[in-house]
């Protein structure tokens, strides 16, 4: 009887998860962790994740996909912020690289020219060129976009501008 209820609970479990996996694409650590949250031992919430793997519930590479996606196109993130948040999902380093590879690199330069266009439009009351341009280049820096580049995009547009 106690097996019965054991896979019932798990059952319960299992389903529970994937409604939680279909609003949103899931990590599978997210996934694990609500997995314990909901009272499973480690050992039973492998069992369900690898379950919900195996019925594509969960799929690490499409929630990479998903989410360098949607954190550049809609957070305005650069590479370094995204990974970062990655690893904070236990997602490999190897699948973090090949979900920033997709990318596309015009995209990602034009992405910095409009965050350096839109910090460098909010500083008009700004007089020192140099205070604006540290200002506009730390902004630009936080949000996960590569120093070098910020600098070298930046230098392009104050040639244009000359």
């Amino acid at each position: 009887m106690k097996s019965e209820d054991s896979g019932h609970h798990l059952q319960q479990a299992k389903n529970k998860a994937a409604r939680y996996c279909v609003g949103a694409e899931r990590s599978p650590h997210q996934v694990l962790t609500k997995l314990q949250l909901y009272g499973l031992e480690l050992r039973e919430a492998l069992i369900v994740l690898e379950a919900l793997k195996e019925a594509n519930f969960i799929n690490e590479k499409r929630f990479v996909s998903a989410f360098v996606n949607d954190k550049f196109t809609f957070n305005k993130w650069g590479k370094i912020k995204i990974s970062v948040e990655l690893r904070k999902h236990k997602i490999s380093l190897s699948q973090i690289e090949d979900g920033l590879n997709m990318l596309n690199p015009s995209d990602y330069d034009s992405k910095i020219n409009e965050l350096i266009d839109q910090k460098w439009g909010q500083l008009q009351g700004e007089d020192f060129f140099l205070i604006k341009k540290k200002k506009t280049c730390q902004f630009v820096i936080s949000k996960g976009f590569e120093s070098h580049l910020v600098l070298l995009r930046f230098d392009e547009k104050i040639k244009h501008l000359s």
